[in-house]
Parts: structure tokens; C-alpha cells; sequence
């Protein structure tokens, strides 16, 4: 667990790891030079599997953590931030996975947002559509994972690559071993105003587009920047503007799937099953955005019909759309 200035939270993210129904382990607490009460807080403490290391100055949160996995002994390793809470049973169903299945070096589980959101989050469950997604955004959160990886591997996390140091990380990661996600929610992700995520959006999104752009060099590293540029920009915007701008968006598909042959990092189907997703929902989204921004209602639905869009996106969101529609004329 590494820390920094997390005293208001700290505390209820200790206990929820010392309150696990699996209880043979060592939680290590690294705090990074804290100026506010966060080392006073988990020191409160009483526990003998609880250790807390103090760096003597700042060393970031990569290299935080990889100092938190030089102290590693264990076969495992799981990985928790000073401001989140685990379930009770996180560690318990985690080790589960990865005791029976040793081809599995990476076990994750889904999530809740809480705080100044609240979302439900699932990543994808097999390996194979892992993969397809990581192509688009990190996939893996509070993992159990086997520490043999970093020993035989020599995988580190980037300081370069902060604040999507993890996406990062996982994407090296999935090039050596299988991942596995839980669909059950074992972990609760505090968001507040002044987290990494919150605190440097601009500069984390650039980052995010750096491990993308990694990401699509591995599927297959015959692209050309222009098209690089593209798979960063246009590609990925949430909104399509034109019947020209789908059938780009559709070709480019193609290409990702056409180059991918070669070398086949990613499984076919899978791959075919995300970049066919991404297409759906970004359609989706521009339906929603230009006639259903102010709600629901029969007449912006009729709009909607008599769009050049409705064309575009077909018969696959008419009956959806027509359900909220007329569900919000009866509310």
C-alpha cells in the first residue's frame, strides 16, 4: 500500500485489508514522505502483519511501488491504494484463482466508484478479451499477482509513464502472462477531488494516449505515424460527425484487424468483438448527444427517425431509444 497525504482515508483502507477472510499475509505501508498525519494514522494500529516503511525523501508513486516490490518475499503480491477499501473477501477469491490456475500470473476484480462519482465497474473476464481492450483502456485494477514475474521478467512500473503508470504496467505485463478478471465488485475506488486522477486529468490523459499508442505498436508496429496519429485522434473522439467519418472509422477496423494477422498478439474474434463494441457505443453516443441531450421524449425520438444518422446507425438503437422515450412521456 503505498501512501501520501492520505490521513483522512488511510485508516479505513488498513482495515479493510487486516478485516480480510484470508489472513495469512503481510501488509507493507509505504509512505512516500508524507506531510500531513498519514504515517500517525496507520501507526495506530496493532497488528503483527501490519509493516510500515518510510522513505527518507519523495520518490513518486512508480517508484514507490517498486521499491514496495524489492521488500517483497511472498509468492503473491496485491496492491491497494491509502484512500480505497478492499471487501472482505478481495484477497480470499484472488488467491483463489491464481492457486488454481498456474498459467494465470494476473487475477483483478471488478470495482465501485465512490464518492464524487458512483459507478459500477467490470472489466472483461478472459485473457484473450483483455487484451482486445487494453488496446483502448487499462483493464486491470487491484490485482493479486505472482511476484515470479517481476523476479523472471525484470518488469518494473515507469515513472515516465505516471500517472498512467499501471496501464503501463499491465500492458508489459500481458505479454508474459495470462490475465484473469472476477465479475464481482471487491474493491471500492474513492474518487475525490484531490487524487492523482482528479488532480492531473489533462496530463494522465496524454499518458493514457502513450500506452495506447504502445499498445497498437505491439499489435503490429508496420503503422504508419499518420495512421499512429489518427488511432490516437480521430478514431478514438466519442462522437462521429458524418456518414464519411463511420466508413473511415470502419476501414481503420479493418486495417487493425488486417494487421494484426501477422503477428496475432491479440485473438481475432476478440479483437473483432471490441473494435465492433467501440464502434457501436461511439455511434450510440453521438445519437444520444444531438438529439437526446435534453431528455427522452417522443418528439426528439421522431427527430431522431427523420436523421441522416438514423441511417447511419440502422435498426439496432430504434427500439431502445423508442422504450426510454416513451417511458419518460409516461413519468
Amino acid at each position: 500500500m503505498p501512501t501520501y497525504n492520505v490521513a483522512p482515508y488511510v485508516k479505513e483502507a488498513v482495515e479493510s485489508v487486516l478485516t480480510q477472510t484470508y489472513r495469512d499475509f503481510l501488509l507493507l505501508v509505504i509512505d512516500d514522505c508524507s506531510t500531513d498525519a498519514t504515517v500517525e494514522a496507520v501507526r495506530s494500529f496493532d497488528d503483527p502483519r501490519l509493516r510500515i516503511v518510510q522513505n527518507e525523501c519523495n520518490l513518486g508513486l512508480a517508484e514507490n511501488l517498486n521499491r514496495g516490490l524489492s521488500l517483497v518475499a511472498t509468492e503473491y503480491v496485491a496492491r491497494m491504494d491509502g484512500d480505497d477499501i478492499a471487501e472482505p473477501c478481495w484477497l480470499e477469491h484472488e488467491v483463489a484463482v491464481l492457486d488454481a490456475h498456474p498459467n494465470i500470473g494476473i487475477c483483478g476484480a471488478g470495482f465501485e466508484r465512490f464518492g464524487t462519482a458512483e459507478t459500477q465497474v467490470r472489466f472483461p473476464k478472459r485473457h484473450e478479451d483483455i487484451v482486445a481492450n487494453m488496446l483502448f483502456e487499462c483493464s486491470v485494477i487491484v490485482p493479486t499477482f505472482r511476484m515470479s514475474l517481476f523476479r523472471n521478467h525484470g518488469l518494473r512500473y515507469r515513472s515516465e509513464a505516471f500517472p498512467a503508470e499501471d496501464y503501463r504496467f499491465w500492458a508489459e505485463c500481458l505479454r508474459v502472462t495470462r490475465i484473469y478478471n472476477l465479475q464481482e465488485t471487491l474493491f471500492h475506488y474513492r474518487m475525490h477531488p484531490t487524487q492523482i486522477c482528479s488532480a492531473r486529468r489533462d496530463e494522465q490523459q496524454h499518458k493514457v494516449a502513450e500506452v495506447r499508442r504502445f499498445m497498437l505498436e505491439w499489435l503490429n508496429d508496420g503503422f504508419m505515424e499518420e495512421e499512429r496519429r489518427y488511432f490516437l485522434g480521430p478514431f478514438t473522439t466519442p462522437h462521429i460527425v458524418s456518414k464519411l467519418d463511420l466508413r473511415e472509422r470502419k476501414a481503420f477496423c479493418d486495417k487493425i484487424l488486417k494487421s494484426n494477422r501477422p503477428v496475432r498478439h491479440f485473438e481475432e474474434k476478440a479483437l473483432r468483438r471490441r473494435l465492433k463494441q467501440h464502434l457501436r457505443v461511439t455511434l450510440y453516443n453521438t445519437v444520444v448527444d444531438r438529439y437526446f441531450k435534453e431528455g427522452y421524449t417522443l418528439s426528439n425520438y421522431l427527430r431522431y427517425l427523420r436523421s441522416d444518422i438514423s441511417l447511419m446507425a440502422g435498426r439496432h438503437y430504434e427500439s431502445k431509444l423508442l422504450i426510454k422515450s416513451f417511458l419518460h412521456r409516461n413519468a
